[in-house]
């Protein structure tokens, strides 16, 4: 069984694992409702996606492969990655893409709506370019840009009922929380075997406002297997602090019997104040070792206080 945990404040409980959906369309359209579907049978109870997943593909994929399903789950997926920046101030062109997110998922209402890369500034000011980061000195209008209007619309009109915000940089997305009610927040990358970036900004602030915290993309490509190679040549731009990190990991894997993925997951599970943990999959069979490693509990003291020791701040 896999271990349930509060979903916030939200009244809701969702499975320790969740399946995201950046990956379901990687190799097929039947990979990938095979992989949810084995979700299901897995107990996971909370399936996470976005339009901008495999090209739409991914929300297809879940909602072919939750249609008529009984088991009890909770759905969420996101606005974002539009055709322009104006686009990403225009009500119309997000209520738009809501609807055909809706529509993809063969559902009339999800249970979490988010902003997707909620650290760029185009959500939040105009004239700005799409890859521009929020500025914690700059003027936002965070409560009431176009972005949260049509977010408050849906959950008053029954299209969702809980809104959130994602990140791929825990201290933009800490800058946005704190400016704005939601219901969840969802940070990715930074909160892995190596990296603890969110641990002292995200992470507690939403603790502390009772906000869901969902930690995504914790299984980097040298985070999932070992690559003995890079021991001597590491990959392009890993700075030597990294490397070194990377090297005293791959020493712990070794002497622990498990392997990077089972670690990096039971490592996560040790952290009661995570909500749920994303992990994307192609595959049944790559869903279903993160499963198990989540099943088997949090690491032994011992092993969590070393990779503790060895996160890049």
């Amino acid at each position: 069984m896999l271990e349930r945990r509060p979903f916030g404040e939200t009244g809701e409980q969702a499975t320790v694992i969740g399946l995201g959906g950046a990956a379901l369309a990687k190799y097929s359209l039947a990979d990938g409702v095979a992989t949810a579907r084995r979700a299901l049978d897995l107990g996971v109870t909370f399936f996470d996606t976005a339009p901008a997943y495999g090209q739409g593909a991914s929300q297809v994929i879940l909602g072919t492969a939750l249609a008529g399903s009984s088991a009890p789950y909770l759905l969420a997926t996101k606005l974002g990655y539009l055709a322009s920046p104006a686009a990403f101030r225009s009500p119309e062109a997000l209520r738009a893409q809501l609807w055909e997110n809706l529509r993809s998922l063969r559902c009339q209402q999800v249970d979490v709506l988010q902003v997707h890369v909620a650290e760029r500034a185009c959500w939040w000011q105009d004239g700005v370019t799409d890859d521009a980061l929020v500025n914690p000195d700059a003027a936002h209008d965070f409560a009431t840009a176009p972005v949260m209007e049509v977010l408050r619309e849906a959950q008053e009109s029954g299209l969702c009922r809980f809104v959130g915000i994602t990140a791929d940089r825990a201290e933009e997305l800490t800058h946005v929380l704190r400016h704005l009610e939601v219901d969840a927040c969802l940070v990715a990358y930074e909160y892995n075997l190596l990296q603890r970036q969110a641990c002292r900004t995200a992470l507690p602030l939403a603790e502390t406002r009772g906000v869901v915290y969902i930690a995504a993309g914790i299984l980097k490509p040298h985070l999932i297997e070992v690559h003995p190679e890079w021991r001597s040549a590491p990959p392009p731009r890993m700075s030597p602090a990294a490397h070194w990190r990377l090297q005293q990991l791959y020493d712990l894997q070794a002497a622990s019997g498990l392997s990077l993925v089972g670690l990096g997951v039971r490592y996560l599970v040790g952290d009661t104040r995570i909500s749920l943990i994303l992990v994307g999959a192609a595959t049944p069979a790559e869903l279903e070792e993160s499963v198990t490693a989540a099943q088997q509990g949090p690491l032994p003291p011992d092993l969590h206080r070393a990779i503790d020791a060895l996160g890049l701040p």
